[in-house]
């Protein structure tokens, strides 16, 4: 073959021709895959790698088509994706542009809403601790809502109908569509430069969750939590949540339980305040009554003076009596003491008492004289005893019949029999009139028999 006959493409061209069959052939394509290595560029286009078990295409999803989402992009998150297949001519890749993006098994509502929702709440929008009381009778409640739902007239109905002197200050908005948010920003800030409501009531009727929206984009999340007023969020009916609910002071089930929490029943009010009177005046009854009662026993006690005090008197005689007699008893008893402390006290008894003690205390002497003389006589005789024991048993005595006593120079122990000496060993020998130090030079053991 010569080759003037072969047909020679160009890299370039070879890329051309590949995209244009591969945009041909897939110009409209639905991949579900998983998000892996997403990456967000400064330009604000997406690029990704969507993969499954065993294969994976790059993708990327540009600006224009990245802010209709409704959720955010994350690896792991699995995907629908529809586009059209094309090449990146500049390395030679093909990969899907894609144009609409919805989460498997999700709507993208409901990420969107639980994405932010964790998001609000890592940040403290919805702690407990953040949260104001309800005034417990407000003056001025302020609505923001539409002019002309249904929720706004059950609101004023319900306030009027249990406070008819509290007012109402409504701050219109529309409450779902585009504008929706920023609307309902404005009507609340009106509110609070307003310092007119002491409380506000936020919320709308019940709808679809694309109805409801508006009230959980993130600004006016964000508006509702930073209310300097205590602020109501009443969206939708009982089963309907948004992050308006979590962000608000109280959550109202609906718009009309949202009245019936922010104002008190006037009726409820005055049963409280007429069983409160009945019992006001059955305490002020019951306090007279008593009053008079020991008022009549006040009187009935001093309707004759005269009587109490002659009894008085009586009985101060009665006393005088008793005084009277126990004190001549006492001075009698007394009198009988000191005549026989007189009768004690005469200068014969004294003497004679003073002979007889004195004869007693002689005796008693010479008594304790012999006494201390037979005992030091017996314990002479017995110190004399011993002493003479003492002398008999005394080594010093047998030292003096030519006895002596040895001992090791080396540690002072006593030497009782020839093996307990070494030769060369020094010894000292006590006498009676000293010691003898000498060296043993040889050692022999006595036969005793």
């Amino acid at each position: 073959m010569e080759y003037t006959k072969r047909k020679i493409l160009t890299v370039t061209e070879l890329t051309e021709e590949i995209r244009k069959i591969l945009e041909g052939g897939f110009s409209s394509v639905w991949v579900q895959g998983e998000i892996s290595n997403y990456k967000r560029a400064p330009s604000g286009h997406s690029y990704f790698t969507l993969k499954d078990d065993n294969s994976q295409v790059k993708s990327v999803m540009f600006k224009g088509q990245s802010r209709f989402l409704k959720f955010k992009l994350e690896d792991g998150l699995k995907v629908l994706g529809w586009g059209r297949v094309s090449v990146y001519s500049p390395r030679g890749e093909y990969q899907l542009v894609v144009e609409t993006l919805e989460p498997v098994g999700l709507g993208s509502l409901m990420l969107a809403l639980e994405q932010l929702k964790a998001k609000l709440s890592a940040e403290g929008l919805f702690e407990v601790s953040r949260k104001k009381s309800l005034p417990r009778k407000p003056h001025t409640v302020g609505v923001v809502t539409s002019a002309t739902g249904a929720a706004v007239r059950d609101i004023i109905r319900i306030i009027q109908r249990r406070s008819p002197g509290v007012n109402v200050v409504v701050s219109p908005t529309s409450v779902q569509g585009d504008k929706a948010p920023g609307e309902i920003i404005d009507a609340l800030n009106r509110l609070v430069v307003s310092n007119l409501p002491d409380v506000i009531i936020i919320g709308r009727g019940g709808g679809s969750i694309e109805d409801l929206w508006a009230f959980n984009d993130e600004t006016v999340v964000r508006s509702v939590a930073m209310c300097p007023m205590p602020i109501i969020s009443a969206v939708g009916h009982e089963t309907d949540f948004t992050l308006s609910d979590f962000a608000a002071d109280v959550r109202a089930s609906t718009p009309s339980a949202a009245a019936e929490l922010v104002v008190p029943d006037d009726r409820e009010t005055w049963d409280t305040v007429s069983h409160l009177f009945a019992r006001l005046k059955n305490g002020m009854f019951n306090c007279l009554s008593r009053n008079v009662q020991t008022l009549d026993e006040i009187t009935r006690t001093f309707l004759q003076p005269l009587r109490r005090i002659q009894d008085e008197r009586l009985r101060l005689q009665d006393l005088s009596d008793r005084i009277k007699k126990n004190a001549l008893r006492m001075v009698a008893l007394a009198r009988k003491d000191l005549d026989a402390m007189l009768v004690r006290l005469r200068p014969d008894i004294l003497t004679r008492t003073h002979n007889i003690a004195s004869d007693d205390l002689m005796q008693l002497n010479g008594r304790m004289s012999r006494s201390i003389r037979l005992s030091l006589e017996d314990f002479r005789n017995r110190l004399s005893g011993m002493v003479t024991q003492l002398e008999t048993l005394s080594p010093l005595k047998v030292m003096l019949r030519g006895y002596s006593i040895t001992f090791k120079v080396a540690d002072g122990s006593l030497v009782n029999e020839a093996q307990a000496v070494i030769q060369g060993e020094e010894i000292r020998t006590l006498v009676s009139d000293g010691e003898i130090i000498s060296v043993v030079t040889n050692t022999s053991k006595t036969n005793k028999d």
